[in-house]
């Protein structure tokens, strides 16, 4: 259990772009193509961006996989990258990261997610896609603003999180809610005051800050409402403060709810093991 919790704070699926670094990769991929460079300007960009990462390992099989990935999506897949990408594959991937909590079944469906994906790199390339820049989708919460974040389809969860800066978003102007869960169980909800004496839950990666969540929206559908949650309270004053650059974890707001249970189960676990 506790490898799946670890796992799904950095990816919420076994699909190439289903984690928070793939999903960097081909966001800063298309940001540079915008800005009108190269394919090879683009690349070394990637390069200096996520140098850092790239030494460690299973990292930087996942930023090659990814950047592969995101470059014949826009019909710019360079050899140099497919090949490289190919190499990682054809040794077996990343599929043992996903075989460390035992679940077999997993392991297979990034198995398979690989294999097609090498496919594609080998088959017929598009052309060069035009790419324009995205229309601002998110919906300005200010900070301090404390949200409920409603259970999704098919789940169980839901968390309540109060908004304590900013990132910047894909569109010109726009902007992403940088949010910290609260330790709440859920039901009914809490006043005020009752509110602003809820601890934030510590991030399973750091336990000694808060978890710290950027919260895009790449579509429509993924625009907060009443479907994804509500405000419950403004301007509360927590104390914290955060920049993009003190965040580790991005998702949409359909899986923060879910985030948010596991790193309250992760400060269980600990908790019980420390006593």
């Amino acid at each position: 259990m506790i490898a799946d919790i670890f796992r799904s704070l950095g990816a919420w699926g076994t699909a190439i772009f289903s984690d928070d670094t793939a999903s960097d990769v081909r966001d800063e991929w298309r940001e540079a193509i915008l800005d009108d460079l190269s394919a090879e300007d683009a690349t070394r960009r990637l390069l200096e961006s996520f140098e850092e990462h790239l030494e460690e390992a299973g990292t930087e099989k996942l930023f090659w996989l990814a950047l592969a990935a995101a470059q014949m999506e826009t019909g710019r897949l360079l050899p140099e990258v497919r090949d490289r990408a190919l190499r990682i594959i054809d040794a077996g991937g990343d599929v043992e990261r996903w075989r460390e909590d035992g679940d077999e079944s997993v392991a297979r469906q990034r198995a398979r997610v690989l294999e097609r994906l090498a496919a594609k790199l080998r088959g017929p390339q598009p052309k060069p896609k035009r790419l324009r820049r995205p229309v601002a989708l998110s919906v300005p919460l200010e900070v301090g603003d404390v949200v409920r974040v409603r259970p999704q389809p098919e789940g169980k969860d839901e968390a309540l999180v109060v908004v304590v800066g900013h990132g910047e978003g894909l569109a010109p102007g726009e902007l992403y809610p940088i949010v910290a869960p609260l330790a709440w169980e859920g039901g009914r909800m809490p006043k005020r005051d009752r509110i602003a004496r809820l601890p934030f839950l510590p991030d399973p990666l750091a336990p000694d800050r808060p978890l710290l969540i950027l919260v895009s929206t790449f579509s429509k559908k993924d625009v907060f409402g009443p479907d994804l949650g509500e405000v419950v309270a403004h301007g509360l004053d927590t104390g914290l403060t955060a920049e993009a650059d003190d965040v580790t974890h991005h998702m949409d707001w359909r899986v923060v709810a879910a985030s948010a249970q596991e790193a309250s189960l992760m400060a269980r676990y600990r908790a019980e093991k420390d006593n």
